[in-house]
């Protein structure tokens, strides 16, 4: 579940069970939609931007799970499930035109060293090069910046990691001893977050680093408007949902 949830559990969300079962039956998403039973009301209704803040669940579209959490801060959270796809995005959201408006603004992303258990090479990097691996819980992570710094002072900077094996490689004197490393989202101006590299992992020349909040990885949409409705929030027609409604716990 995502944040604020009363429901949460503290497994992955993708994995989360929803306050009914989906069952994943990899129709495509149209298909998914046009099957939808749910007869939904429709009919505009007042917003109240304090009651608004909360959690909510989509209902009325089959195969599709879907949370919106959004916050008294203004801030919002979304996540989708939908057979093996996940998605997800956060950001602001407020009312414009009698319409809840979501906006995606990442948040900065959050690091750690990767455990031993959990961290397995496949190979040993060539002589004279440092390897860091940067990974969620399900996928490498691209678009991160790293600078490499050895217990001398000399230090490298990587702009962006391999998306497909999330690698960032920089050439380093054998006389140097890798220390720490500095990770942000490429190409922004938050604080660089440093982590320690263990002599183990130091002597090896790879390390691994896991992404701890991945929702700052994705972005599943850069704007979504809603409307109220009798049973809840109803997506507009750009998010491929709108014949659901997200449905406020209670």
């Amino acid at each position: 579940m995502i944040a604020g949830s009363r429901h949460a559990t503290g497994v992955k969300w993708a994995s989360c069970h929803y306050n009914e079962t989906i069952a994943m039956r990899k129709l495509p998403l149209f298909s998914a939609l046009v099957l939808a039973t749910a007869c939904l009301n429709s009919s505009a209704q007042a917003l109240d931007k304090d009651s608004l803040p909360g959690n909510y669940f989509l209902k009325g579209v089959m195969e599709v799970g879907s949370e919106i959490w959004l916050g008294k801060n203004g801030k919002f959270q979304y996540m989708l499930a939908y057979g093996n796809l996940d998605q997800g995005t956060e950001g602001v959201w407020e009312i414009k035109n009698e319409r809840v408006v979501l906006t995606s603004v990442p948040g900065p992303m959050l690091f750690r060293l990767e455990k031993e258990t959990d961290f397995k090479p496949e190979k040993e990097p060539q002589a004279g090069t440092w390897v860091a691996v940067v990974r969620a819980d399900d996928f490498y992570v691209k678009d991160v910046e790293l600078t490499f710094e050895a217990q001398s002072g000399k230090s490298a900077t990587v702009s962006g990691t391999d998306p497909k094996n999330g690698q960032a490689i920089v050439t380093m004197p054998a006389s140097e001893v890798w220390s720490r490393t500095g990770l942000r989202r490429r190409g922004s101006q938050d604080a660089w977050q440093w982590v320690a590299v263990p002599p183990a992992r130091a002597s090896t020349r790879i390390a691994g680093f896991r992404l701890t909040n991945q929702i700052s990885a994705m972005t599943a949409f850069k704007s979504m408007e809603l409307t109220a409705g009798k049973d809840g929030l109803i997506p507009d027609e750009a998010s491929g949902l709108s014949q659901g409604v997200y449905k406020k716990a209670q």
